[in-house]
C-alpha cells in the first residue's frame, strides 16, 4: 500500500529482531501511523594509510575480539580537499560504532611507526541524525512510502515496513498544536505540588484542578492531585495533539510532571505514541523531554538559542516575549498571590484564568514561531524535535554536516576536551567599533552591509580547504595585515554553501517582491529567508566555537579583518560625500544626514554598491528622526552599544539601556521609557529632567507599589559553587534558610 504523509517524529526500535528505523508519519487523513525502515545500518568510517592491509588487520583483530559487524566496504570519500580511500564498517546496533570504532583504534600508529589506521570518523553520529543526512530527509519532509502491514504495534497503532520512500516536493502539513502549562507551590517542609495544569489549542480551552471555587465552565475540578494527573495523561490522549508545546517546559513543567507522577504512582505512558511517557534526556545541568511519536516544543528554547539578539528585550520571560512578539501579556499575578489564593481559597477563579493565559500565550507563540523553526529544520535536516532546541553553532553544524554527505565529504571529528580548552585562549580582534559621538542628534541614517560576515566568506572563498593553498602563494584573495590568503582557483567547501544559501535568499527576496503582502506565498517565502538568514549568520560564529567540527582561528581572523577593512572604507567615503558618521560597529554606520537629501543618502548606497566585491551589499536599515547615545558611567567618552533612535512613526529601537534589560527595576525602566520619549519624540530636556524628579518624589514618598523595585536575577548554578556573594545570591540563601 502507499502511504503519503510527513515525518513528524524519527527513533529507532527492534524490529523483527534487529535495529531499525522508525518513521512517525502524519498522513493526509490526519493519523499518524509508524512506518519501520529496517534497510539502513549504523556505520563509521576509518582513514586506512594501507587499505589492504588495513581492512585484512580490522577483520583479524574483530574475530579476535569476538565482536561482529556486518561487513567492510571500501569507498571514496573527499578529506582535507582531497580525495581518499576510506574503510565504511558496517555494524549491527547504533552503540556498537563506538565499541568497533574503540577496537579499531588500537591499529593506530604509535610513536612514530607506521599503523593500518590513520583515524576513525563519523562513529559519534547519532543512528537516526545519520540516516536523515544520507536519504536527504528532515522532519516533516513529506514522503511517499510503499509499505507492507505488519502484525507488530508501535503503541496501540499497527505499523508498517518501507519497501521504498520517495522524498515528495513539499507542502505545508495541518499539525494539531496543544500548549500547557502548569501551577506549582513550593513546600516549607520541601517538595512541592501540581495545583493546577491548562491546556490551550485551536478547539480544547482546559483548565483541571482539585479545589472547589466558582470557576467558569471549562476548569474541570478533579478529586485530588493524582487524579489531576491521571486526567491530564487521558486529555492528551484523546485529543492526540501532533505537537505539545509550552514555555520552559524542558527544565521546568515535564520535570515536575514526572516527579509528581513517579511519586503518586500515575503512568504518563499515553502521553507519548510509542507508550514509553516522557523520555527526559539530561546533558550537564539541563534537560530535555520527549514523547516519542509527537513533538514536544519548549518554545522557551528556540527564543532563547535564536531569537533572543533580536528581541529588544534582555528579559526572557514569557510576559516580556509575549508582550514584544504578540503584543499581549500574562495576567498579572505575583508568587505570593498565587500561594494565597491557593492556601486561602481566594481568587482561585482568577488563578485559573492565569493559569490558562500562559497556555495561550504558549500557544500563540508557538504557531507564530512554528513556521521559522520549520524552516531551519528543512535547511539543517534534522528532526523537529531536534532543530527547535538548537543553537546557533548546533544549526551550523548539522548543515555543514548535511552538505557534506551531499557532496561526499567526510564530517570531522569533535574535537578532544584538551583541544577545547586549548581553543577557549585564543584570541583575536574582531569587528571594528567607532566610538559614537555623545548627546543628542537629529536626521540620522543607519546603514549595513547584508550578511557582512557570510558575504566575506562567500566572496573571498574562506574555508578550512583554501587556506594558504600552494597554488596561489602571493595572489590568493588576501585578509588585510595578515598572512593568510585563500585561493581564487578552486571553491572551497563552506564557502560555496554559504554561497548557495546566500544565492537562494537573494532570489527568495526577489520573489517576494513580486507577491501580494497578504499572500501566503509571500508569507512561506519571507520565513525562508529569515530561517536562511538566521543559519548564514552563524557561519562565521561557528568558526570560532571552541567545540566546532570546522573550527578555524585564521579564517574567522581574517573574515573580521577584512569587515573591519570594509566598514571603515565606508564611513570615510560617506564623510567624502558630506554625511558624517556618528557612530559604527561591524557591519553598521549611523551617518548624520545634514543639509543634504535622503536622494543623496540612496545615490550614495549606489555608488558604493558598485565598488563592493562579489556578494558584498551595502543597505539602508532606517531613517530617523532622532538619536541618544549614553555617556560611559565611569571614566567618560560614550558607551558602546548603549543609544536609542525613534523613527518618524514614533517607534523606539533601544540597544543597551536598562529600559530593555532584565537586572534593573520596572519603576527604573519605565522612568527611561518616558525620559526617552521626551528627548527623541519632544525634543524636551526639560521634561525629561521632569520625569526623573517626578520619579525621585514617588520613591521618597513611598508612592509606589513594591512590586515595582523587583529586579530579576537568575542562579546560574547551584547556590553552593559561588564563591564571591552578590545581592541575588545572598537573597536565595536567605530563602533557602526559610526553606523555600
Amino acid at each position: 500500500m502507499i502511504i503519503k504523509g510527513h515525518i513528524l517524529d524519527i527513533d529507532y526500535l527492534k524490529f523483527q529482531g534487529r535495529v531499525s528505523i522508525i518513521l512517525y508519519i502524519k498522513k493526509e487523513d490526519g493519523k499518524t501511523v509508524p512506518v519501520f525502515d529496517p534497510s539502513y545500518r549504523p556505520y563509521f568510517y576509518v582513514l586506512p594509510s594501507n587499505i589492504d592491509r588495513a581492512k585484512k588487520e580490522i577483520e583479524e583483530l574483530i574475530k579476535k575480539k569476538r565482536a561482529k559487524i556486518e561487513g567492510i566496504e571500501e569507498e571514496t570519500l573527499i578529506y582535507e580537499g582531497k580525495e581518499r580511500d576510506f574503510l565504511r564498517i558496517i555494524c549491527l546496533l547504533p552503540q556498537d560504532t563506538q565499541k568497533i570504532r574503540d577496537v579499531v583504534k588500537v591499529l593506530e600508529a604509535k610513536r612514530g611507526g607506521t599503523g593500518s589506521v590513520i583515524d576513525e570518523f563519523e562513529y559519534q553520529i547519532g543512528f537516526y541524525r545519520s540516516y536523515l543526512m544520507d536519504r536527504s530527509l528532515s522532519g516533516l519532509s513529506y514522503v511517499e512510502i510503499d509499505a507492507e502491514e505488519t502484525k507488530e504495534k508501535v503503541g496501540e497503532e499497527k505499523a508498517f515496513v518501507a519497501k521504498k520512500i520517495k522524498d515528495l516536493p513539499w507542502n505545508p502539513p495541518s499539525l494539531k498544536i496543544l500548549a500547557f502549562d502548569t501551577e506549582v507551590i513550593e513546600l516549607k517542609r520541601g517538595g512541592r505540588n501540581l495545583i493546577m495544569i491548562s491546556t490551550y489549542g485551536k478547539d480544547l480551552k482546559k483548565i483541571l484542578t482539585f479545589k472547589e471555587a466558582d470557576y467558569p465552565d471549562y476548569v474541570e475540578v478533579l478529586r485530588d492531585e493524582r487524579e489531576l494527573i491521571r486526567r491530564f495523561v487521558q486529555l492528551i490522549k484523546e485529543y492526540d495533539p501532533d505537537i505539545i508545546c509550552g514555555y520552559n517546559t524542558d527544565l521546568y513543567d515535564f520535570v515536575v510532571l514526572r516527579e509528581r507522577a513517579q511519586k503518586l504512582r500515575v503512568s504518563l505512558t499515553d502521553l507519548s505514541r510509542d507508550l514509553s511517557g516522557v523520555t527526559l534526556s539530561r546533558r550537564a545541568r539541563f534537560s530535555t523531554a520527549r514523547l516519542k511519536g509527537r513533538v514536544h516544543i519548549d518554545i522557551f528554547n528556540f527564543i532563547n538559542n535564536i531569537l533572543s539578539p533580536i528581541l529588544q528585550t534582555e528579559v526572557l520571560s514569557l510576559d516580556a516575549v509575549s508582550s514584544e512578539i504578540l503584543g499581549d501579556e500574562k495576567i498579572e499575578m505575583q508568587y505570593h498571590q498565587i500561594i494565597e489564593a491557593w492556601q486561602k481559597g481566594k481568587e482561585l477563579p482568577r488563578l485559573a484564568e492565569y493559569c490558562l493565559k500562559d497556555s495561550e500565550l504558549a500557544y500563540r507563540l508557538t504557531e507564530t514561531l512554528l513556521p521559522q523553526i520549520i524552516q531551519n529544520t528543512f535547511i539543517v535536516g534534522q528532526s523537529l524535535y531536534d532543530v527547535s532546541r538548537m543553537t546557533y553553532s548546533q544549526l551550523v553544524e548539522w548543515f555543514y554536516s548535511k552538505r557534506a554527505k551531499q557532496t561526499r565529504r567526510i564530517i570531522p571529528n569533535q574535537p578532544k576536551f584538551d583541544e577545547i580548552k586549548a581553543r577557549q585562549k585564543e584570541t583575536y580582534i574582531g569587528g571594528y567599533v567607532k566610538e559614537p559621538e555623545l548627546g543628542l542628534h537629529e536626521n540620522i541614517a543607519v546603514v549595513d552591509f547584508a550578511s557582512l560576515y557570510p558575504s566575506i566568506i562567500s566572496t573571498y572563498n574562506i574555508s578550512i580547504e583554501t587556506l594558504n593553498c600552494e597554488c596561489c602563494k602571493g595572489d590568493g584573495h588576501k585578509a588585510h595585515g595578515l598572512p593568510y590568503w585563500f585561493c581564487k582557483k578552486r571553491d572551497g567547501f563552506e564557502s560555496t554553501v554559504i554561497k548557495e544559501l546566500l544565492q537562494e535568499r537573494e532570489k527568495i527576496k526577489e520573489r517576494i517582491k513580486e507577491l501580494p503582502k497578504d499572500s501566503l506565498e509571500r508569507y512561506l517565502l519571507d520565513t525562508r529567508q529569515k530561517a536562511i538568514k538566521t543559519i548564514a549568520n552563524a557561519s562565521y560564529g561557528y568558526y570560532t566555537f571552541a567545540a566546532s567540527k570546522w573550527y578555524c582561528k585564521p579564517c574567522a581572523e581574517s573574515i573580521t579583518s577584512i569587515g573591519r577593512y570594509w566598514i571603515q572604507e565606508v564611513m570615510k567615503k560617506a564623510e567624502d560625500s558630506g554625511f558624517k558618521p556618528i557612530y559604527g560597529d561591524t557591519d553598521s554606520a549611523f551617518l548624520m544626514i545634514g543639509e543634504r537629501s535622503r536622494k543623496d543618502l540612496l545615490d550614495f548606497l549606489d555608488k558604493v554598491n558598485k565598488e563592493l566585491p562579489g556578494m558584498m551589499r551595502l543597505e539602508l536599515e532606517g531613517f530617523y528622526k532622532r538619536g541618544i547615545f549614553i555617556p560611559k558611567e565611569i571614566g567618560g567618552g560614550t558607551a558602546k552599544k548603549r543609544y536609542a533612535l525613534i523613527d518618524e512613526e514614533g517607534n523606539l529601537k533601544i540597544r543597551g539601556l536598562e529600559k530593555v534589560r532584565r537586572d534593573w527595576s520596572q519603576i527604573a525602566k519605565d522612568t527611561q521609557e518616558e525620559v526617552l520619549i521626551k528627548l527623541l519624540r519632544d525634543a524636551d530636556i526639560e521634561g525629561a529632567v521632569q520625569v526623573v524628579r517626578d520619579s525621585i518624589n514617588r520613591l521618597r514618598s513611598g508612592d509606589f507599589d513594591i512590586h515595582e523595585l523587583v529586579v530579576y536575577e537568575q542562579l546560574s548554578k547551584p547556590l553552593e559553587e559561588y564563591k564571591h556573594t552578590s545581592p541575588h545570591v545572598e537573597a536565595a540563601r536567605k530563602l533557602v534558610k526559610e526553606g523555600i
